[in-house]
């Protein structure tokens, strides 16, 4: 599919940038990717529409076709009308790899199960009412699997007082949680609920002035980003993105952004966190390695690990730091330089690193084997 679309008004606001490339055109191939993000939005059946093979776990998070997903059971049976009034009384919703899925893949017990990647927090579900055995349906905002919670450690959940696990649990949010998670995908599913963007029409041009006058250097962690202005956003600090007051606007790099409160749906890429931390270290602004400035800057999807090597007062890690073999660039998410150990997200160049005599690690591999992870360290 080739779009024709008018950019005058967008070259317009970029004008104070300098040159900017303006001869090109937009192709997309995204019917199929719509397509099937369309389809897990509604709920796809598994056995039928997709095969328990196709859902893949390796990194913690469950993937399917490029897509991050859950599983669930709609049919809540007799306890339908509870489960509408609370869904934390439902079945839950497994958002990883957890004992259950392993048990499921063993004995093939999955039939019952649906694949949805919604992200509003509620789901379709169906049953009996016990009363008078009327089939009922419906939506409930059912409760997340705390067996997922532990395995990755989400939010240090594996290492709290039952009385944080529980907080944990009641707040959990499915949108953040796929935002926390995004960098093991191409994209963040779509929140059906959220319709306009809400930004002023004059928007492009105050936030490239701004960028500009700050000499493109992120206002949290000071990284300069001359080099990839790309890198560099304008936060709106209340989440009104038709506020554009100084006080209420804020330059932030993607990866501070991202982190940010309102910061509304936000993706950024793997490649672009390890750029990001990249030109941190060549800028010497990581002056410290303790684990607040590690939990501060690294891709939140190592999060979990990051809170686990905490906990267990693991020597810190190091990040930026990038490994040249021939002509190819390998950069490390996480890594203990001195004992050669790293923990990588996309795990495409780990034979480059392991030539090096690296040991490399996912982050969810550090987590399910920590004993081992952690005796390389030490």
């Amino acid at each position: 599919m080739k779009l024709t679309v008018d950019f005058s008004a967008l070259h317009k606001a970029v004008a104070p940038l300098g040159q900017v490339v303006t001869d090109f055109s937009i192709t997309s191939d995204a019917s199929e990717l719509e397509s099937i993000g369309s389809h897990l939005n509604q709920g796809m059946i598994l056995g039928k529409d997709v095969q328990l093979d196709e859902i893949d776990g390796s990194n913690g998070v469950l993937n399917y076709d490029g897509h991050q997903v859950m599983l669930y059971i709609p049919d809540q049976g007799d306890d339908i009308e509870a489960v509408l009034s609370n869904g934390k009384l439902g079945r839950r919703i497994h958002v990883a790899e957890c004992s259950t899925l392993e048990l499921m893949r063993e004995t093939g017990r999955f039939k019952r199960y649906d694949v949805i990647n919604r992200v509003d927090g509620f789901f379709p579900v169906f049953g009996s009412s016990y009363r008078g055995g009327s089939n009922t349906e419906g939506e409930a905002d059912l409760g997340v699997c705390k067996n997922c919670l532990k395995i990755l450690n989400y939010k240090g959940y594996s290492t709290q007082s039952p009385q944080v696990k529980n907080q944990v649990f009641n707040s959990f949010s499915f949108e953040q949680f796929f935002e926390v998670y995004s960098s093991y995908f191409k994209s963040l599913p779509v929140n059906s609920k959220k319709h306009t963007s809400g930004y002023t029409s004059d928007w492009p041009s105050i936030s490239a002035k701004l960028r500009s006058d700050l000499n493109y250097t992120c206002e949290q962690c000071g990284v300069d980003l001359k080099s990839e202005k790309r890198l560099l956003h304008t936060h709106h600090i209340n989440g009104n993105k038709a506020d554009n007051e100084r006080n209420n606007l804020r330059v932030l790099c993607a990866d501070c952004h991202k982190k940010q409160p309102h910061h509304d749906h936000i993706y950024v890429s793997n490649s672009d966190i390890l750029k990001i931390n990249q030109l941190r270290r060549e800028q010497h602004k990581f002056d410290v390695f303790n684990y607040d400035n590690l939990r501060e800057c690294a891709d939140t999807a190592l999060d979990g690990l990051l809170q686990k090597c905490e906990s267990t007062r693991l020597p810190g890690a190091e990040l930026g730091i990038v490994i040249q073999d021939k002509e190819t660039f390998v950069s490390i998410d996480l890594c203990w330089p001195r004992r050669k150990v790293a923990v990588l997200i996309n795990m495409n160049n780990s034979n480059i690193l392991k030539r090096h005599g690296w040991t490399v690690f996912t982050a969810f591999d550090a987590l399910n084997n920590f004993e081992n992870f952690q005796r390389q360290i030490r």
